[in-house]
């Protein structure tokens, strides 16, 4: 008897377990759904507070603030707290974090770190955002006094957000790139490890960033002005007629005030080969109208691609 009660009460703690495991699988496929639209948005502030509500939902906060790195000095700068009161204490506590090296510890691991604050007398956790190219900036979390310890499954769950967050962060300044021009542009292009191509209206090459450089191989081949110039013989046609299409659509932007420009133009892809020095290269080509002072040109984003789809048409993401 007391044998078959032991077994059914560890039938029913892995019952529990398993439902746990699947209760925590379910809300993991929707932590990277973010709601907000990236393309629209003139600053990260929605996305921010939603990602701050993602991560409540998991853990308990007293107060929540997310540091994000300057583009241009790449230093961290607090971006978004959901108590404004806690604000400066959390400053202080980051302060004191960077000088005894807890916050440069955290930037290493890639993973919660939970950490003792004598400013703010409580433990604090902090999270790394970080993409496969760059740290974008740091989630500080304040745990309540008699806060109990999260689970490694909280932990992983917390993981999942800031990973997605950073992501997301990078496609915001991304999208600014697209819509901005001049040096900032340009300085931003050649950080990104994507290929970005800016074009005028007969296909000129305005602007190859590093990637691209090296994709194209322009070392290889100065004489090549034009971005036709690079493809095998029978795509040259094609490409030329869609890339004169295309910024057909964008001369629609001139009719468009400043401040609307945020509401983005769809891109438009295709895939196409380049002829380079080490062959046939397969490419996926997105290219969209957009206005670099105050003038149209097309900015394309291109990546090799492993296999070519048959039949591929330019048509709207």
């Amino acid at each position: 008897m007391f044998s078959e009660a032991k077994s059914l009460c560890r039938m029913a703690r892995l019952e529990d377990q398993a439902r746990h495991a699947l209760d925590a699988l379910e809300l993991a496929a929707s932590l990277g759904d973010f709601q907000v639209s990236i393309s629209s948005l003139h600053e990260p502030t929605l996305l921010l507070r939603e990602v701050v509500t993602r991560l409540c939902s998991i853990a308990t906060f007293s107060a929540s603030v997310v540091y994000l790195v300057d583009e241009r000095s790449s230093d961290f700068y607090l971006a978004y707290a959901d108590q404004q009161e806690w604000s400066e204490k959390v400053k202080q506590a980051v302060d004191s974090f960077i000088d005894n090296g807890m916050f440069a510890f955290a930037l290493k691991e890639g993973r919660p770190v939970v950490v003792h604050s004598s400013e703010l007398e409580c433990k604090v956790l902090l999270h790394v955002l970080e993409t496969s190219s760059r740290v974008r900036g740091m989630f500080v979390g304040v745990l309540p006094e008699k806060a109990k310890n999260i689970s490694a499954i909280e932990m992983a769950l917390l993981s999942i957000v800031c990973k997605n967050c950073a992501n997301a962060i990078e496609t915001f300044e991304l999208y600014k790139c697209f819509k901005s021009g001049g040096e900032e542009c340009a300085v931003f292009a050649d950080s990104l490890p994507t290929g970005v191509l800016d074009l005028d209206c007969k296909g000129r090459l305005l602007l190859v960033n590093k990637a691209a450089s090296e994709l194209l191989e322009c070392a290889v081949y100065p004489e090549k002005h034009y971005f036709i110039d690079f493809l095998v013989q029978e795509e040259k046609e094609r490409m030329a007629s869609l890339l004169r299409s295309c910024y057909s659509f964008g001369e629609n932007l001139l009719e468009y005030a400043t401040e609307k420009l945020a509401r983005p133009v769809q891109p438009m892809r295709t895939q196409t080969t380049l002829l380079t020095g080490r062959g046939r290269q397969n490419v996926n080509v997105h290219v969209s109208p957009v206005l670099r002072d105050e003038t149209v040109v097309l900015r394309a984003i291109i990546a090799f691609v492993e296999n070519m789809q048959e039949g591929c048409e330019f048509s709207a993401v």
